[in-house]
């Protein structure tokens, strides 16, 4: 039985993965994903869909993760994807803006820490 499921195995070329042949939401040009969470978050945004506020023009963007659990959305085979060319770059972006403040406070303690040692020795 198991020499059976083997061969069927290397005879089907298909993965046995669902969802294989679905894009991802990370992969399409709507989404958005906030500077406060990773990449690939469930609380990123999908700039497709959403609600604008007639007061104030702010636009709030619906989350991706629920976009594609509505039909009426994206769905679950995405029917609003368009790749997104430079993918890299987006994630590197990201990846970058996620990390700057962090630097920004490192390098303002160093330069801090400078000023107060000289001070010290003058």
């Amino acid at each position: 039985m198991k020499l059976l499921y083997l061969l069927f195995v290397l005879v089907n070329s298909e993965p046995f993965i669902r969802n294989f042949n679905i894009p991802s939401c990370k992969n399409c040009i709507h989404y958005r994903p906030s500077i406060h969470n990773e990449f690939t978050s469930t609380l990123n945004k999908c700039a497709l869909f959403g609600e604008k506020d007639i007061v104030t023009d702010e636009i709030t963007y619906d989350y991706a993760d629920t976009c594609r659990r509505d039909e009426t959305k994206c769905g679950p085979f995405g029917f609003g994807f368009k790749k997104e060319k430079n993918i890299q770059l987006k994630i590197a972006k990201h990846t970058i803006g996620r990390k700057l403040p962090n630097w920004l406070l490192v390098l303002s303690i160093l330069w801090l820490f400078k000023v107060v040692i000289i001070r010290i020795h003058y």
